[in-house]
Formats: structure tokens, C-alpha cells, sequence
């Protein structure tokens, strides 16, 4: 379930990347809000169960305090980064002769390939450190 939803987000970062100048909003955007958006609920409550499988109960509270503050600061990096990638390569864009509104939509995608990228390796990671059977376990106990 997790892959599943972190592959949902990694599709709809894919999609927002080929959204053109003069796109519309049900054509362009709304299936990218909605893969991001379903891909989001099956992957973050999942994620947030396999973290805290086999926590001790004294330890639940710290457990899901890091888990919390791990997305956070995970989101706030993802939002900086892609950011930061955005608005330079708009700058690059806007200097090399491109007009405003095509210098900021080749930003924004390349921006959005970073965040991709970043989501793919997620994905990556899921199916290589999350184990489901080590779940079942945990939740027979």
C-alpha cells in the first residue's frame, strides 16, 4: 500500500511536469491534485503504522513525535529544494530571452522533475526497507 501511494505521487509529480503555458485546470491540473492527493492518503497513514510497528508502548509517544517531525522537516526540505530549483532555473530562462509566463512554467517543471526524482527514490526504499511480513508479526503480538 505504501509503494502504491508513494508511486500515486511520483505519477503526479510526473504529470504537473508537462503542464504547458496556457493549460486549464481540469485538463492539466485536476489529475495531478488527484493522484497527489490519493496517493498521499495511501501511503502517509500506512507509513505512519510501519513506523510505529514493534514500538515498545512507553515508547509510542516518542516514536510518533520523531515520525511527525521527520514529515515536517521532510516537507519543508522538499518545498525548499524545489523552490530553489524553480525560481533559478525561471531566472536562467527569463535572462536567456524567455517570456515571463514560459520561463515560469520551465521552472516549475523542472522543479517538479526534482520532487519526482525525489518521490521515485521513495518509492525505491519502500519496497527494499519495508518489510510486510515483519508488520504481521507485530500486529499478531
Amino acid at each position: 500500500m505504501i509503494a502504491a501511494g508513494l508511486a500515486l505521487i511520483t505519477a503526479g509529480m510526473l504529470w504537473y511536469t508537462q503542464i504547458p503555458v496556457d493549460g486549464s485546470f481540469v485538463t492539466h491540473l485536476l489529475p495531478g491534485y488527484l493522484m497527489v492527493g490519493v496517493g498521499m492518503a495511501f501511503s502517509f497513514i500506512p507509513m505512519s503504522i510501519a513506523a510505529l510497528a514493534g514500538v515498545e508502548p512507553r515508547e509510542a509517544g516518542l516514536a510518533s513525535g520523531l515520525i511527525n517531525s521527520s514529515q515536517q522537516i521532510g516537507g519543508a526540505l522538499g518545498v525548499a529544494i524545489a523552490a530553489t530549483v524553480a525560481f533559478t532555473h525561471t531566472k536562467t530562462l527569463l535572462a536567456s530571452g524567455d517570456s515571463a509566463a514560459s520561463a515560469a512554467t520551465g521552472g516549475f517543471a523542472l522543479g517538479f522533475w526534482v520532487l519526482a526524482g525525489i518521490s521515485a527514490v521513495s518509492v525505491v526504499a519502500c519496497i527494499v526497507l519495508v518489510h510486510g511480513r515483519e508488520l504481521e508479526q507485530t500486529a499478531t503480538t
